[in-house]
């Protein structure tokens, strides 16, 4: 019995002995060639290769460049485009899939460019890239260029008219602005402008003259403005 627990004892240690050279085996594998092989494989057929790891290249993208806010819509030829992204890094700007201009990112990451604007919708995207050739793109910035001039009338009342009784005191102001997403005010009160950019709104007269001017303003900073004379007499 004794001589067989022993030849037990020796079979059970040759077996550890064996699997703790083959543990040494596979780590040795998989430090010097398998760990690519082994992220290729979870990466599957559609997976982007990893062929670097062991070199010690950097295959890492740049932090994906965040813009400051953009207006939807400006009457400036130029725009500033600022933001971070990782630092000493090669930046990029591109105007509706095209290259705007080139610039680098400082030593924090910053970066801030001027270039012109395209009349219209101007798709505005930055892209880094870094000495190794590892790129990264910010989303998609959309800001319309508006150079077109705004305008606005008074259709009533006449510039001129003379209005007559304590009871009319308040009267409606209507006209047409050329944008009907333009917001308007008569004399600062906001009017409601519906979508073929007439609007209306009802103001107070005191007595005797009276200016009422109609102020309108569209997303992109353009302005227009127009002013009638009319005399209330009680």
């Amino acid at each position: 019995m004794a001589g067989a627990r022993f030849s037990m004892r020796n079979k059970k240690n040759g077996s550890g002995l064996l699997w703790g050279v083959l543990a040494v085996l596979f780590v040795v594998f998989m430090f010097k060639w398998g760990m690519s092989w082994f992220i290729n494989i979870l990466a599957g057929p559609a997976g982007e290769k990893v062929t670097n790891i062991n070199t010690g290249d950097d295959i890492v993208p740049p932090q994906i460049p965040s813009l400051f806010p953009l207006p939807e819509a400006t009457n400036s030829a130029t725009i500033r485009v600022e933001g971070y992204t990782e630092p000493n890094v090669e930046i990029s700007i591109f105007r509706n899939d095209d290259l705007a201009m080139n610039d680098k990112s400082d030593d924090k990451g910053a970066f801030r460019v001027e270039f012109k604007l395209n009349e219209g919708a101007n798709r505005i995207q930055v892209k880094a890239r870094d000495e190794r050739g590892n790129e990264s793109q910010s989303v998609v910035k959309t800001v319309i260029y508006d150079k077109q001039a705004l305008t606005v009338a008074i259709e009533s009342p006449q510039d001129g008219t003379e209005i007559f009784g304590q009871n009319n005191q308040n009267i409606p102001v209507s006209g047409k602005v050329s944008k009907p997403e333009a917001s308007v005010t008569v004399n600062g009160n906001f009017a409601r402008v519906d979508s073929e950019g007439k609007y209306t709104v009802t103001i107070h007269l005191s007595q005797d003259d009276n200016d009422i001017t109609v102020k309108a303003t569209d997303k992109a900073g353009n302005t227009a403005e127009r002013t009638v004379k009319v005399k209330l007499t009680f």
